[in-house]
């Protein structure tokens, strides 16, 4: 019987060794399973947080497509070519539909994407598209004032009372509507808000009356000519700023005008109301009162300051007050690093792009939560959280683009909400945050909150604060509608929440090089190999 217990004893052992076996295979396969598991936690916790982009788009039935009139040979009630500019004035928005060379009005806020427009002016319907409804005349019927006499019989676009070619800039000013007529060298006004399709306007400023369209009133440069005007702003309902930009200056109105061709008061880029070349005719010497082609103005009634995007000169000046006299230079230059520079990109050329470069800049709006300026040249807008005070002060944040230093049109890749690609004008709306707390009282609630939390709520906390914290430090002081032409892609888009902050990180990954030392050799490791010396060290390599 002994030995039938010791065999059995064996057998019994030999069992338990096999499901030990079998115990210790099982568990690996879970450790495995664990692994595994850990490792789609960690893939989970690094997929980064979707991009904000724009929240609307107009002119477009979706945010990849970006073709001029939706494709179509004419253009429609709900599609745009090539805008140029937008304008609000309370629930009615205008486009300046520069393509189709028309003005389109809604009046009430789309609140989907590729509503329909309710009135087009410029044109007798929706489907034309031609500059002066294709209206033309010779040169030789009109005293050209240009002294050539090579031009008679030149052809040129004729325009009437109710017609337009390359709308640009646009403002309600005390009720009227302001409309930069800019191919026919004009600002029109209407008495009120157009109601009606093709209706006319009442004034003209730039001309003499709303059928003539030539260049400075026949050649004559004066306070009450226009070249290609581009921007147009009030600010105040009295005031108003005109960028003429071929005339390379910025005229002012210390009044409205109260009948065609009202003269301005002030020019700013010029020394007198005669003189219109370019940063004052020597195109090189850029100063701190010059000015190349201006395209965009803005008055900020507030703080009593005036902004000039100097497209030309790839930067944008800034008065901190308001100019009283003609030719009075700039406080500070945004966009260069002093008053005497010029280049694209602070110097390092058109694809090198900075967050304190710019590069073709065309607009720009301030409002209470800082100031944004469309980089066209870079397909961006850039925004400062303040209104900048030194020369060269870099943006805080980028829109349409990942980092500062991209600049390629829709990110060289199909459109979507957060890409642009020739950004023009932009319209800021904005209003106070109901639910928005000031730092201060936040700080406190939270200290509060924190002192009344039990052992185990320190044992559960994160670091990153309660829910209720997050959700205090991500309200916005401010709501916001930013409206941005995006002209490349025939749209107009608009933001209603601030892009990621960027971080200095973002530079590495740049295609150029940055060398530390000079000597070192530029190249991987894999093609030199280090030689030793007597001594067993390692022996200097050559400089290069």
């Amino acid at each position: 019987m002994a030995d039938e217990d010791l065999e059995n004893k064996e057998y019994s052992n030999e069992e338990d060794s096999a499901e030990l076996v079998e115990t210790e295979d099982e568990l690996d396969e879970i450790e495995v399973d664990e692994s595994d598991e850990v490792d789609e936690l960690d893939e989970v916790v690094e997929e980064k947080i979707p991009e904000k982009g724009a929240y609307l788009i107009i002119g477009q039935g979706d945010f990849s497509t970006v073709m001029s009139n939706r494709g179509a040979d004419d253009p429609g009630d709900n599609t745009l070519s090539a805008p140029q500019d937008i304008c609000k004035y309370g629930d009615m928005l205008f486009i300046s539909d520069s393509g189709n060379h028309r003005v389109l009005i809604w009046d009430q806020f789309p609140e989907e994407n590729g509503e329909p427009s309710n009135v087009v002016l410029g044109q007798e319907d929706f489907a034309d598209c031609l500059e002066n409804r294709g209206l033309s005349t010779t040169l030789d019927e009109m005293t050209s004032g240009l002294g050539d006499e090579n031009l008679d019989g030149f052809t040129i676009s004729k325009a009437e009372e109710d017609t337009c070619s390359m709308p640009a800039g646009l403002c309600v000013i005390d009720g009227k509507l302001y409309v930069v007529d800019s191919g026919n060298h004009r600002v029109a006004r209407w008495n009120g808000i157009p109601s009606d399709d093709g209706e006319p306007p009442t004034l003209v400023m730039g001309q003499d009356n709303l059928e003539e369209n030539e260049a400075n009133r026949q050649g004559l440069v004066g306070s009450g000519s226009l070249f290609f005007p581009a921007g147009i702003f009030s600010g105040d309902d009295q005031h108003v700023f005109v960028a003429d930009k071929d005339n390379h200056r910025v005229l002012i109105w210390k009044k409205i005008p109260f009948s065609d061709g009202w003269n301005a008061d002030i020019s700013l880029g010029q020394i007198g109301m005669d003189e219109r070349d370019a940063n004052r005719g020597d195109f090189d010497n850029v100063q701190q009162d010059t000015l190349s082609f201006p395209t965009g103005v803005f008055y900020d009634v507030e703080n009593d300051k005036v902004f000039v995007v100097d497209q030309g000169n790839n930067r944008v000046l800034i008065w901190n007050r308001l100019p009283r006299d003609t030719g009075q230079p700039a406080d500070v230059v945004i966009g260069q690093k002093d008053f005497i520079s010029r280049s694209p990109n602070m110097g390092k050329g058109e694809g090198r792009a900075s967050n304190e470069s710019m590069y073709f800049p065309r607009d720009i709006v301030v409002g209470k939560m800082g100031m944004f300026v469309s980089d066209s040249g870079n397909n961006r807008v850039l925004y400062w959280k303040e209104i900048p005070t030194e020369n060269g002060q870099p943006a805080d944040m980028v829109f349409g683009q990942t980092n500062f230093y991209d600049n390629r049109h829709n990110r060289n890749g199909q459109a979507n909400a957060s890409t642009l690609n020739d950004p023009y004008g932009m319209w800021l709306e904005e209003e106070e945050n109901p639910d928005w707390i000031p730092p201060e009282e936040n700080t406190l609630e939270k200290t509060q909150e924190e002192d009344t939390l039990d052992e185990s709520s320190f044992e559960e906390d994160t670091g990153e604060g309660t829910e209720k914290d997050k959700v205090k430090e991500e309200v916005p002081e401010y709501l916001f509608k930013l409206f941005i032409a995006d002209r490349g892609n025939s749209r107009v888009v608009v933001w209603n929440e601030l892009p990621i902050i960027l971080t200095e990180k973002d530079e590495d990954d740049q295609d150029y090089i940055e060398i530390e030392d000079d000597n070192l050799l530029i190249g991987d490791d894999d093609d030199y190999l280090e030689e030793e010396g007597e001594d067993g060290s390692p022996e200097e390599l050559p400089s290069v």
